[in-house]
């Protein structure tokens, strides 16, 4: 993988996973009643900043292979959920209990999905937006082809 496109790669997981994660905050925050300190926003950006370095980094290699595919994503799951359990402790967020371990087991499922749906939405439009050029392309050449024969 190029330099290029690995911090392109880690600037779009940047912004879905911190997307996501100001989304469960806030859910969170507005379910549990309680108020929000400035410095948790900072925290987020920090978050999702270290966890998008794994995701560019396991998510974006070039594997031919389903199976070491499927390896990549489960391993990058675990990785991403052992991460954010020591975030959660590191900033103060809340105590390790078995409760919270489930709970962030819940909220990291939810930012993989947002996370997932979002690139293939947008790998989804970027193919169209291709095939629709690639065709434009094949009826001009075969247009250009029929006048000369």
């Amino acid at each position: 993988m190029m330099i290029k496109e690995f911090f392109i790669s880690l600037l779009h997981y940047f912004v879905d996973i911190t997307t996501a994660v100001l989304i469960a905050a806030a859910i969170f925050l507005t379910v549990s009643g309680q108020q929000m300190d400035s410095v948790i926003l900072w925290e987020i950006l920090l978050s999702g900043l270290i966890t998008a370095l794994p995701s560019a980094v396991l998510l974006c290699c070039d594997t031919k292979s389903p199976r070491l595919s499927l390896i990549l994503w489960i391993v990058h799951f675990i990785v991403i959920f052992c991460v954010t359990l020591l975030l959660l402790k590191a900033f103060g967020w809340c105590s390790i209990t078995p409760l919270t371990v489930a709970g962030t087991f819940l909220a990291v499922v939810f930012i993989y999905l947002f996370t997932c749906s979002v690139h293939y939405l947008i790998d989804k439009k970027h193919t169209a937006i291709m095939n629709k050029q690639l065709q434009k392309r094949y009826a001009k050449t075969e247009k250009n082809g029929e006048k000369t024969n």
